[in-house]
């Protein structure tokens, strides 16, 4: 059974690899996709009142969505700034303090 399930997930794999490399618009397309939903949920389970559309909207355009409290917002952006510079460290070679 097991045996089954590995070779399954190396065919798998096999087939995720001959996607690569990843043409850069799709890769920033997808990482965009999961800032949004991943700071979305994450905030939700804090008790963020920020729908996923509102966050789409405070992420990309920048914009504050009325009568939603300041700290929301922050919460949404610092969020999505932790992300990106857990891309950023991703990339680089060394990670230090």
């Amino acid at each position: 059974m097991y045996k089954n399930r590995l070779r399954e997930i190396d065919e798998l794999k096999s087939k995720i690899d001959g996607f690569h490399p990843l043409n850069p618009d799709i890769l920033k397309q997808i990482q965009e996709y999961y800032k949004i939903g991943l700071t979305y949920s994450s905030n939700a389970l804090e008790g963020n009142t920020l729908d996923l559309a509102e966050t789409k909207v405070v992420i990309e355009d920048g914009l504050t969505i009325s009568g939603k409290p300041v700290k929301d917002h922050l919460e949404t952006l610092g969020h999505a700034c932790a992300f990106n510079e857990l891309l950023k460290l991703a990339k680089a070679d060394l990670i230090t303090e």
